[in-house]
């Protein structure tokens, strides 16, 4: 068709949770599908790309252990600080990166 162009539509739904175990039943699925759609996996070794608004003392050698990351928003994630105490962190996912193999061989 002459001069149409793609049309994105967005639909919500409403769904009520009466119950401990229907709201723990949505909890665990709404985790999957994060889990799912998230480049990172709990428990994975992560690179900081990018220390925009992360203190200098936070962070050693720019590697983390990621512990939950939230697609598009913020990822928790277990650092070291400088004197050598692990801290758990909100870090800009955006900022952070998979970590090859290589990276971990010079570490």
């Amino acid at each position: 068709m002459k001069g149409f162009s793609m049309v994105t539509v967005t639909e919500t739904s409403t769904r009520t949770l009466s119950s401990p175990d229907e709201i723990a039943t949505f909890l665990e699925q709404r985790f999957a599908q994060m889990l799912a759609a998230s480049p990172f996996k709990p428990g994975e070794a992560v690179r900081i790309a990018d220390r925009a608004g992360l203190p200098s003392d936070l962070g050693a050698g720019d590697v983390g252990m990621m512990l939950l990351d939230v697609p598009g928003a913020w990822s928790h994630v277990l650092l070291l600080t400088a004197a050598g105490m692990p801290i758990v962190l909100q870090v800009a996912s955006a900022n952070l990166a998979k970590r090859v193999a290589a990276e971990a061989a010079d570490a």
